[in-house]
């Protein structure tokens, strides 16, 4: 971990990575905390603490080292935001979890099976402390078969399509629907899935079939209610993919995310990298992989795995010296970085590298959007 140690950076990322309850990490953690109260680190450590989606995990970590006796030297205005983001989006997870009640009731009854994922899944069966994990919808895997149901489904239970929105599956579906909640004047939002929610080259540049994850799919509860989830192994490189392709690395909590669940998983590590080269996708699993390990060291990765997926190749080597892992913080997936331009250089098969040069002056062309 090369940033400076009394850095935003630097406590970012140990924060990411930090183990409750484990006395030695709170202890490092608050030595680098002493410098943030200087103005320009305080500045940073807000901006990159919102970009990055940290803002409930740190509330949990910082009142997890005042228990340990290793207080946090935060300025106050810190202190405050994250106390209000924790409470925010604890308020929003509950709005979700009664919106999901209904929800998974309704399609258990339409005979459709859905897997839940992402946030909603990670912080009900992954995450050690509840509520350091914020997420505003509920995402849910189902196959393109079970649409015209699941959109009955969801219909009679008093979800409203919402036609406006971007849309990646077939009619008669939506890929959004909202529940409004009159007590609240707010509406609870589900975004349906029957892929992966990425630029459309990636599905000709990789070979990514959800059937293999509909065929390892396990059943799981979470309270009163039951749903599918994927087999350990397909939630960490589909968690991978995704912080990856949709945010070129540039989420910490999707890195906080693998950790909560390495901790709580046992992966069958062989079975993760043949599904990776089955998929051509250790271009993005195995960089993804590599920083984790700086994050952590003891996160569990086996000694040879990184080394066995990484590609070896001229833009990978580039994008890794583009990207070290120190700069993660300060890194944003839309911007015309080096690292961003060369992220379209990474593929698996090289026509696939020469498909994605090809894309970039279009990329250029189109704007900021596209990063």
């Amino acid at each position: 971990m090369g940033a400076r140690c009394g850095s935003a950076a630097a406590f970012l990322l140990r924060a990411t990575g930090y183990r409750f309850g484990d006395e030695k990490a709170a202890a490092e953690l608050a030595r680098s905390s002493v410098c943030l109260e200087e103005p320009e680190q305080r500045r940073a450590l807000l901006r990159h603490a919102s970009y990055h989606e940290l803002e409930p995990l740190l509330h949990a970590v910082e009142e997890d080292c005042a228990r340990l006796r290793h207080p946090l030297v935060l300025p106050g205005e810190v202190r405050e935001e994250w106390a209000a983001a924790f409470t925010r989006e604890g308020a929003r997870a509950a709005l979700i979890q009664l919106g999901a009640e209904r929800a998974l009731s309704a399609l258990a009854r339409g005979g459709i099976e859905v897997i839940a994922l992402k946030g909603f899944y990670l912080a009900a069966r992954c995450y050690e402390r509840k509520g350091a994990r914020g997420f505003r919808d509920l995402d849910l895997l189902v196959r393109e078969g079970d649409l015209p149901g699941l959109h009955r489904s969801l219909l009679d239970a008093g979800f409203v399509p919402a036609p406006e929105r971007p849309s990646f599956v077939p009619a008669p579906a939506y890929t959004v629907y909202a529940l409004p909640l009159a007590e609240s004047g707010m509406a609870m939002e589900i975004d349906v899935h029957i892929g992966m929610h990425w630029p459309a080259e990636y599905e000709r540049r990789t070979s990514l079939r959800v059937s293999d994850i509909w065929d390892r799919a396990l059943e799981e509860e979470s309270g009163a209610l039951s749903f599918s989830a994927m087999c350990p192994e397909h939630l960490a490189i589909t968690t991978l993919l995704d912080l990856a392709v949709n945010h070129r690395y540039a989420r910490l909590v999707k890195f906080r995310d693998l950790l909560e669940i390495l901790r709580s998983r046992e992966l069958d590590w062989d079975m993760l990298a043949d599904q990776a080269r089955s998929w051509r996708v250790r271009s993005f699993v195995a960089p993804g992989l590599l920083y984790l390990r700086s994050i952590d060291l003891a996160c569990g990765i086996p000694d040879g795995l990184i080394d066995s997926l990484l590609p070896d190749y001229a833009s990978m080597r580039c994008f890794l010296r583009a990207l070290p892992p120190e700069a993660i913080p300060a890194h944003r997936s839309r911007s015309f970085s080096p690292a961003n331009l060369l992220f379209f250089l990474l593929a698996d098969e090289w026509p696939e590298r020469c498909c994605g040069a090809a894309h970039i002056p279009g990329h250029l062309a189109r704007g900021r959007h596209r990063f």
